[in-house]
């Protein structure tokens, strides 16, 4: 498979996967659900990365790799899928599916700084064209929204996985393994995750997860970490910026599933929710046509 082919796997993977985490976390707060997400998902990893990867890598690996594989798991899944789950509950998996699709604003500026990987005038109005996505949906009003504010964790979620690849490129120039990156990143989230939850613990509802709530969790890991094992790979092989528009598809997705999936009010389509996403996704074709041109 391509950069390009594993990125857009990735995307409509993604999206399926926030509409099943939404259905999850609707029987659990949303720290439980984030912490039982990350354990699946890296025991779901560790399998298959202890069955396909050559751990002798780590042995020659230098420190600083590793660290910065640590970093954007803390970065990406400790941040990112807690303002993840946190927005899903507050306005919903489709309006949360579509803000996301920001994403591409904060990682082409980023590559753009960091790395080097220049904006085209082209990639710039697309760029523009998913901020003004992100503000129609910020506008959405429908009797079922379970929120009107701004979509601050819905952006807080975009930030943190627009900002991560950074570390994802670092953390592979010493250990060319994006499995076995990801693995250490989600390592890293889950036991900060596991030493969060011990200090939150007075905070934390009391609410016991039901039975069901495991079972979605559940598929919600082993979806997430066949997606996340696209999206490295795709870091490693075509420029960020394409990439991560490219993962955008999940956007689409998300808008299409969750209505199956959830059943609410929140999750049904209103006009600002479908401008908005045309929105992202039109902007979001233009970054990948400008960074293939």
């Amino acid at each position: 498979m391509s950069g390009v082919a594993y990125a857009v796997a990735a995307g409509i993977g993604f999206g399926i996967f926030q509409a099943v985490n939404r259905r999850a976390n609707q029987e659990m707060d949303a720290y439980r659900a984030t912490f039982l997400l990350l354990v699946v998902g890296t025991l779901s990893l560790s399998v298959w990365t202890g069955a396909t990867q050559d751990l002798s890598l780590l042995a020659d690996a230098p420190i600083i790799s590793v660290a910065h594989f640590a970093a954007a798991g803390i970065v990406h899944f400790f941040l990112g899928w807690t303002f993840l789950a946190l927005s899903q509950q507050r306005i919903g998996a489709a309006s949360t599916g579509a803000v996301l699709a920001s994403t591409p604003l904060v990682g082409s500026v980023l590559a753009a700084l960091v790395l080097g990987e220049a904006l085209t005038p082209v990639a710039v109005l697309g760029v523009l064209l998913v901020v003004v996505g992100v503000v129609l949906l910020s506008l959405r009003q429908n009797p079922g929204a379970l929120s009107r504010a701004v979509p601050w964790f819905a952006l807080a979620a975009a930030l943190s996985w627009g900002s991560s690849p950074l570390f994802i490129r670092w953390g592979l120039e010493g250990l060319d393994s994006p499995l076995i990156g990801v693995t250490i990143g989600l390592m890293a989230a889950t036991l900060a995750y596991a030493l969060a939850l011990a200090g939150w613990r007075g905070r934390r509802s009391s609410m016991a997860p039901s039975r069901s709530g495991y079972a979605w969790v559940t598929v919600a890991g082993v979806v997430v970490a066949i997606c996340i094992t696209f999206q490295w790979i795709a870091f490693d092989l075509i420029p960020i910026a394409v990439a991560i528009t490219l993962m955008q598809f999940s956007a689409p997705t998300v808008i299409t599933v969750a209505p199956f999936l959830v059943g609410t009010e929140a999750e049904r389509p209103t006009p600002a929710l479908i401008l908005g996403a045309a929105s992202i996704l039109a902007g979001s074709i233009l970054v990948v046509l400008a960074g293939t041109a």
